[in-house]
Parts: C-alpha cells; sequence; structure tokens
C-alpha cells in the first residue's frame, strides 16, 4: 500500500487577472504594441488550503474511490467514464489522465479523498488549489511505481511543479467545459507572491520576494456571500475581444500595464502604491462586461475606501466572491473588518503561504516538504 497527503494554498489575484486565458495576452502583444515585455498576472499565496489523501492498494479490478471532505460526499466504482463520478470531476479528470499509467503495473484501488478551506465560488482559486494538490498526490504515487512523472505526463516544461500547472490547467478546462487560466495554478503550486508571464512561448513564472507577514498584517478579505461563475464571466469579456470590441481590448491593456507596476511597490513594500494599483485595476475591470460587479460587491468596495482603505478590488472574474482591501496598519486592518461586517461583509482569516505544493510527511510528526 502507498499512501500520502499533500496540501496546496489559494490565491488572492492582486492585478491581471483573466490575461491569463490563452489567447488574450498574444492579442494584446500584438494590437497593443506589448511585445517588449510578457504580459503578467500577479498573485499572492494564503492558507485557505486544499488538501489530498491518496491511497494505493492492490485490487483484483481496478477500483476508485473519491471523497470530498468539506461536504461528506463519495463515490465508488468499477469505472470513470463521462458519466460516473460526475459528482467529482476534477478527480475523475486527474485519474482519467493517468489510468493507462497506472494499469501498466497491474490493477490497483485508487482512492482520493480532498478538503478544500476556501469557500465555493469565493473567486480565491479553490478548484485549482484542489486539482493542484491531486497531481501533487499523483506526482508522489507514480514515483512510488516508479514511473516518471515527466515523461507521463509528456508536457515540454522546465520544472516538475510548472508542468502540474500546465496539466491542472488543461485537465480542469475539459471537466469543467469552459475557459480556464493559469494563474491560479501557478499559485498553488509555487506558493508565495507569484509574477506569472504569458507570451507566445507560453506561461511562466518569477516569485516576487514580499514580507509576507506584512503584506497579510493589512490585507482584508471580505465575501459577499455570493458565489460567482468564473467561466460566464470570462467568456463574457474573451467574446468581446474575439469579436474585435477595441474598447474592451484597450482597457485589458491598461490592465496588464497596471499589472506590471505593482510588481515593484510589492517587493518594496510601498503598501501605498500597491493600494492605487488594486483600485485602479479594479476600476476598469468592474466595466468590462456586465456582472463582473454586484451591488453586494460594490457597497462592500465603497465601505472599505470610506473607511480609509488603502485600495480594493474583487478576487477572481466578478460576479460574486470576496473582495480584498488593504488596510493602512494592523490596527487599521481591524476596524475595516468591522465596518464590512456591518455590510454584510463575511471575514476569511487568512495567512501568507510562501511554500506552495508540499507533501505533509506523517511519519515525521508533521514536517512539509515541497512536492
Amino acid at each position: 500500500m502507498f499512501e500520502c497527503l499533500t496540501r496546496a494554498p489559494t490565491r488572492i489575484d492582486l492585478a491581471g487577472g483573466t490575461l491569463d486565458m490563452w489567447p488574450l495576452a498574444n492579442i494584446l502583444q500584438e494590437k497593443h504594441n506589448l511585445w517588449k515585455y510578457p504580459v503578467v498576472t500577479v498573485n499572492a499565496a494564503i492558507q485557505l488550503h486544499a488538501t489530498c489523501h491518496l491511497k494505493l492498494t492492490t485490487s483484483q479490478t481496478p477500483r476508485w474511490r473519491f471523497r470530498d471532505l468539506t461536504d461528506g460526499r463519495s463515490f465508488e466504482s468499477d469505472t470513470i467514464d463521462h458519466i460516473a463520478g460526475q459528482e467529482f470531476p476534477l478527480h475523475r479528470g486527474v485519474c482519467r489522465a493517468f489510468a493507462s499509467r497506472l494499469a501498466e503495473k497491474g490493477n490497483f484501488c485508487l482512492e482520493i479523498s480532498t478538503n478544500a478551506m476556501a469557500p465555493k465560488g469565493s473567486g480565491l482559486g479553490g478548484s485549482s488549489s484542489v486539482i493542484v494538490a491531486i497531481l501533487g498526490a499523483v506526482v508522489l504515487a507514480l514515483k512510488h511505481l516508479k514511473h516518471d512523472f515527466v515523461s507521463t505526463a509528456g508536457i515540454a516544461k522546465p520544472d516538475l511543479r510548472s508542468q502540474i500547472c500546465e496539466l491542472g490547467k488543461n485537465i480542469e478546462a475539459g471537466v469543467l467545459g469552459g475557459l480556464a487560466g493559469n494563474q491560479d495554478h501557478f499559485g498553488a503550486a509555487f506558493g508565495g507572491v507569484q509574477a506569472v508571464e504569458h507570451s507566445c512561448f507560453g506561461s511562466t513564472t518569477n516569485t516576487i520576494q514580499v514580507n509576507g507577514h506584512e503584506f497579510m498584517s493589512r490585507v482584508v478579505l471580505a465575501h459577499s456571500g455570493i458565489q460567482h461563475f468564473s467561466i460566464f464571466n470570462n467568456w463574457l469579456v474573451l467574446e468581446k475581444v474575439l469579436t474585435r470590441n477595441e474598447s474592451v481590448l484597450a482597457k485589458l491593456a491598461e490592465i496588464a500595464k497596471l499589472s506590471r507596476s505593482i510588481c515593484q511597490p510589492l517587493a518594496a513594500g510601498d503598501w501605498e502604491n500597491v493600494g492605487k494599483i488594486l483600485s485602479a485595476e479594479w476600476a476598469i475591470r468592474r466595466t468590462l462586461a456586465e456582472g463582473i460587479t454586484t451591488p453586494e460587491l460594490d457597497l462592500l468596495h465603497a465601505t472599505s475606501m470610506d473607511a480609509g482603505a488603502l485600495g480594493a478590488k474583487v478576487c477572481g472574474a466578478g460576479g460574486g466572491g470576496v473582495l480584498v482591501a488593504l488596510a493602512k496598519s494592523s490596527e487599521h486592518k481591524k476596524q475595516l473588518c468591522e465596518v464590512l461586517k456591518t455590510k454584510g461583509g463575511q471575514i476569511l482569516d487568512a495567512h501568507f503561504d510562501e511554500l506552495g505544493l508540499v507533501e505533509i510527511m506523517k511519519e515525521s510528526g508533521g514536517t512539509e516538504k515541497i512536492v
């Protein structure tokens, strides 16, 4: 029997969301003369983790067991076709990608149990965190079976975690039946603050060295209480681009410039400028398509700014989910939290995650090892 436990963080997208969806970055570089530098999406990993507990045992016939510990759902079958396990699309998608490789080593019962801390539809990249945690566990299982994940995945990427990001994006797009970017996967796999670069060569990432404790001592996450559906809002934006809506394309180009400009203030701890860029990005983003902002989000945003926030924006594709606001200090953060509660905001407590995807080593008293 083989058993492992992996964990991956979610993320706050700070600037450049949606630009991680192919082919937006390529179009912007061509149509708006941004070819000198890659288009970037910047996010920060937080400890609202997803975990994956994987067990692999020999069996007379292949067997699949999926569990969602968040809500207690479960599934068990000897098949993982497109109908079976339809309530577990991410689990099923990963297993189907590697089923033939597992079969080369014999028949197994594969059990995958996941748990997600981020609220569903929060805009914090929860589904991507789950799939990265699952893929991390599969990496370890394949290693146990003496399979090379690099050759098994068949992706030409410079390192293992980048390959996990590429594979996770593709599986997620397939099983969810819609658009999928990759910034969420990079945040989950690498942790810290990532500047994910998109160019004609594909996507890579650079870690921005940020004082994570100081940063998160100022960050307020307020859930509007409404789930968002990112695929729909992202499609509304991409459709406008593909149908030659020059106004929307110009706005996305401005977002791309703001996204690059936030990197230096983050590294320098210049929180005032970070806040200004957050607000400037949201001022443009909210106008990209109808439904990106909502009355609840507008109320939370206005409340935070009236209460003196350095800046604020909505996480993810909008239409619901979480507002991120940047306070002037840790004391000011407490004040912002209280005033946002009075307007219906559900405050999420989160800390900085600098590790990304890790294996939790049970035999070492819960120590963590980067996958």
